[in-house]
């Protein structure tokens, strides 16, 4: 998703626009939000293609066609206006990626998969052709994955089952070539069994990473679809037989959408996304969180800045009324200077509350945070030095006292609420937890809890005197800064620190290992399950390549090749620590993914219970 632009809409209807989902020859895509909080997907038609009536008509037609349907496979209708000069269609938003996304970037799907998506697929056709309905244009970029199954979207070519086939004025067939029937490809009249050969067309794609029709042009698609047979080798032989029937050139010999549904249920696979595909799902739902949480954020400032200005208004009027009676009673210049002495007039409001979303805390640049509130408190003398948990670097204070200063924004909720106590001082309305390790060494914390609790924590180790004074300065012109701009890192979409921790790890397998009952914590890096046989924890971070560290050594985790540290071996069989590095960045830096085990049950020994995580959760990583 991208921001919305001064050129987009900020509503539509009374739908609230949040960001720009994707933009086209026809139209744009925008993400939206009703009254009632519901997340829309708004097509807005472009106003010079809307001022052709034909256009018009099919937009209208589409409108139309998708309030017939309403099955749970498709989008449904909430909204729409086809009278503006840019008519919109408001559906709900399906929070996943489009097929052809997940496969280009996942690979093919396996045969759980291939059955869920079959399944899914056939079941929205039942609704479909229910409706009296042919959709007219399959296709992977118009089927959505969500952790339940597919979705349906995209009813803009769609036509009654006893309707004639519709071909443009230049006399091109309207829908995908790769994708669609040959009927459909001759312009001949289409019915509901056009569809199920795109079924087939997308199921030999999601099983071999190619449509069963190649060509390197659209004549080239079109002569191989009508006269050669379709390539599904690469198809799993429980599915083949199915697909071949889908793709029949005799409409009549194809399976209905029930036989489909029917044939899905008979495939001998547990219906499940592979493991890359629900993390990709699960990549998309948190982009999509972030700008939805990002949007509030903005709104409440907006209307924070619209509330001051409407303020600072009344209160010129009322300065100037002022003016005007004190000049008529012989007294203006001793009025005016009392008004200009006034505190809480016209002044941004002090203490803002500190709304950090899970993303922005998981994103957070803490170098950049330090380096926008250090001339607040000092004079940097020290390069800012990125950490495992933040970032630190030094400064001298105003008393000339050299300080080490480390911001932190992964540190435990619970180890915080047990160590540090509220000091009697608050900023942007949140306690300010205190931890005083020396006379010199200080923490200052708060536990932010918009989005679930999450920790900031401040350090100082000053030379002499007492470290907490600065600390405090410290933590609350960092909060104060983050009330007003939160600066993220420039993560790439395939970066692991855009995934939550915990959602990589396997829910059974994890109870399995640390046993049960388990304690589960997570910050925007780290994850942990704390049970009674084991402490298992997952470790998302930027640090230097364990191909660097003479600690390491090697070791396969499946088919993957990880790295152990030595270190931990000091009590074999209790202690295991392992890294895997998912995506080299910049110098001796890389992505690592590390997971650890603190192993209390002596019969299994811990690196082997580290192994079977990371064996598992590696496929679930963004692909590079």
């Amino acid at each position: 998703m991208k921001s919305l632009t001064p050129q987009d809409p900020r509503s539509l209807g009374s739908n609230r626009m949040i960001a720009v989902i994707g933009r086209g020859g026809m139209g744009r895509v925008l993400l939206g939000r009703t009254p009632t909080g519901r997340l829309v997907a708004v097509k807005q038609i472009h106003a010079h293609l809307a001022g052709d009536p034909s256009f018009r008509a099919r937009f209208s037609q589409e409108v139309e066609s998708s309030r017939q349907v309403t099955g749970a496979y498709t989008a449904a209708v909430l909204d729409s206006d086809i009278v503006p000069e840019s008519p919109w269609l408001a559906t709900e938003y399906i929070d996943g990626p489009d097929l052809e996304t997940v496969v280009k970037e996942c690979g093919p799907l396996h045969l759980g998969g291939l059955r869920l998506l079959a399944a899914g697929l056939a079941s929205a056709l039942v609704e479909i052709h229910r409706a009296g309905l042919v959709h007219r244009d399959l296709k992977p970029g118009n089927v959505l994955l969500t952790p339940e199954g597919p979705r349906v979207i995209d009813f803009g070519i769609a036509r009654a089952q006893d309707g004639a086939a519709q071909l443009t004025a230049t006399g091109a067939v309207v829908g995908s070539p790769a994708y669609m029937s040959p009927e459909q490809a001759e312009g001949r009249p289409l019915t509901p069994a056009s569809d199920v050969f795109s079924v087939g067309a997308m199921l030999t794609m999601a099983a071999t990473g190619a449509s069963p029709f190649p060509g390197s042009s659209t004549p080239q698609i079109l002569y191989n679809l009508m006269h050669t047979p379709p390539n599904t080798e690469g198809v799993p032989e429980p599915l083949r037989g199915l697909v071949d029937a889908c793709l029949s050139q005799n409409p009549e010999q194809r399976p209905t959408a029930e036989d489909l549904l029917t044939a899905a249920a008979r495939i001998p696979a547990e219906p499940a996304w592979p493991a890359t595909a629900k993390s990709r799902i699960a990549a998309h739902r948190a982009d999509s969180d972030w700008w939805v949480q990002t949007s509030e954020r903005e709104l409440r400032n907006r209307e924070q800045l619209e509330n001051l200005t409407i303020r600072r208004r009344a209160l010129l009027k009322r300065i100037a009324f002022a003016a005007v009676l004190v000049l008529l009673m012989g007294a203006a210049i001793v009025a005016v200077s009392r008004w200009a002495t006034m505190s809480g007039h016209a002044q941004p409001q002090a203490d803002p509350s500190l709304t950090l979303t899970p993303m922005e805390l998981q994103m957070l640049d803490a170098c950049k945070v330090l380096d926008l509130t250090i001339p607040k408190l000092g004079t940097r003398t020290a390069d800012l030095n990125k950490t495992g948990d933040g970032c630190g670097t030094q400064i001298t204070d105003a008393g000339n006292r050299k300080v080490r200063m480390d911001l932190s924004t992964i540190a435990s909720v619970s180890e915080t609420e047990k160590y540090s106590k509220p000091i009697g001082a608050a900023v942007a309305w949140t306690p300010i937890l205190g931890d005083k390790i020396t006379g010199r060494m200080c923490k200052r914390s708060i536990i932010t809890q918009s989005g679930g609790p999450s920790v900031l924590t401040l350090s100082t180790d000053v030379t002499d005197g007492d470290g907490c004074p600065l600390a405090q300065q410290g933590l609350t012109a960092i909060v104060q800064q983050l009330t007003r701009y939160v600066p993220l890192l420039p993560l790439p979409r395939n970066s692991i620190l855009r995934v939550p921790p915990c959602s990589l790890l396997d829910e059974r397998l994890a109870q399995s290992i640390s046993g049960d009952p388990a304690r589960r914590e997570e910050t925007s890096s780290y994850c942990v399950v704390d049970g009674s046989d084991a402490y298992l924890s997952v470790n998302l971070e930027e640090a230097m390549r364990p191909d660097k560290d003479s600690l390491n050594s090697t070791v396969q985790t499946g088919q993957f090749t990880s790295y152990i540290r030595n270190v931990w071996l000091k009590s074999p069989g209790k202690s295991c620590e392992i890294g895997y590095m998912a995506r080299p960045t910049t110098g001796d830096n890389a992505e690592l993914v590390t997971v650890h085990v603190d192993n209390w049950s002596p019969a299994t020994d811990s690196c082997d219970k580290v192994k079977t995580v990371l064996a598992d959760l590696i496929p679930r990583l963004p692909k590079s």
